[in-house]
């Protein structure tokens, strides 16, 4: 029939690999959770030092406890401005540093990287919260935090889900013959009908 094409055997190479790269993509996320919190770090020191900008648009939304603490040290702690950003610059870079890190080595299935990534990320969303009743985070910041949590919480949950996807497959064709096998297994039935023949 017209539109319909006959589907061979699942192979198992195919489908693991198809789950090995979601699993990747999803936790590369949180590399980019890291990398647009540095880039949101550069924004606000070009407005602030470049442009002269005494409104500077909120950095760190990518982390609700730089979110927290940026609140809460320019609220209650009397500092000279240049002091305040060199501890600004120092959160928001280990922040992305971190989540750099733990984005990179969780891709390459590392459990350990993953589950910290994951535990790290849940916690932060207490501190998406303090910052709001606290800290004195406006309720469009809350919103606007809340969302690219839900955002980056979504490609955590699918790492998960992908990473114990890539397991499951693993155990269910366990005992199925790779591609490659099946191949070997078929040269040496044609060799063997081959010897017999003669």
């Amino acid at each position: 029939m017209i539109g319909f094409r006959k589907r061979g055997p699942i192979s198992y190479v195919d489908t693991h690999n198809k789950a090995v790269i979601n699993y990747r993509r999803a936790c590369k996320a949180f590399i980019w959770v890291g990398v647009v919190n540095f880039v949101g770090l550069l924004i606000g020191v070009i407005q602030f030092y470049i442009q002269k900008s005494n409104n500077v648009v909120p950095f760190y939304y990518c982390f609700g406890i730089s979110d927290f603490l940026f609140n809460l040290l320019n609220k209650t702690v009397t500092m000279p401005i240049a002091l305040f950003w060199v501890m600004v610059a120092i959160i928001t870079i280990s922040l992305s540093a971190g989540a750099a890190i733990l984005g990179l080595f969780a891709s390459q299935g590392k459990k350990a990287f993953l589950f910290t990534m994951v535990g790290v990320y849940f916690l932060d969303w207490i501190f998406v919260l303090l910052a709001f009743f606290i800290a004195g985070e406006s309720t469009i910041g809350l919103m606007i935090n809340a969302g690219i949590h839900v955002v980056a919480t979504f490609f955590i949950i699918m790492a998960v889900y992908q990473y114990y996807n890539v397991i499951n497959i693993e155990k269910r064709f366990k005992n199925v013959p790779t591609v490659a096998e099946t191949k070997e297994k078929q040269k040496q039935e044609e060799s063997e009908e081959k010897k017999d023949g003669n």
